[in-house]
């Protein structure tokens, strides 16, 4: 399987003033916490799940995902990168991938309302 050179995009955002997602950019798959950090750590575990449910039945790693939509990609464009020291083992390379998250202040999906934009 052909790892992107970063390994994992990861983005983040707020979804509630109470908890964060964070979507996987090259297998669009998310996980909500109530930290930036917890939200990172439950994404990269279920990864690792589905990673290792695939090598057990003798598919290829993830390819039942496809990459996220265009907007959370072009959010990742403009999102400061996090400090983040992680790495994945993909089990079928011979290196980890390196995982490279980013967060963003407000939700990629969702468009201020024309209120919002006013004040």
């Amino acid at each position: 399987m052909a790892l992107p050179p970063c390994g994992l995009r990861i983005v983040v955002f707020p979804e509630t003033q109470r908890t964060w997602t964070a979507r996987a950019l090259e297998y669009d798959l998310a996980a909500r916490g109530r930290t930036i950090e917890s939200a990172i750590d439950t994404l990269v575990r279920l990864i690792q799940a589905h990673l290792e449910y695939d090598l057990r039945h003798n598919r290829r790693p993830l390819s039942a995902f496809a990459a996220a939509p265009k907007v959370y990609w072009n959010a990742f464009d403009r999102a400061a990168e996090l400090p983040l020291q992680m790495e994945l083992d993909w089990k079928d390379t011979d290196r980890p991938a390196r995982v490279v998250a980013a967060m963003v202040s407000d939700h990629p999906a969702i468009r201020p309302s024309s209120a919002a934009r006013i004040a």
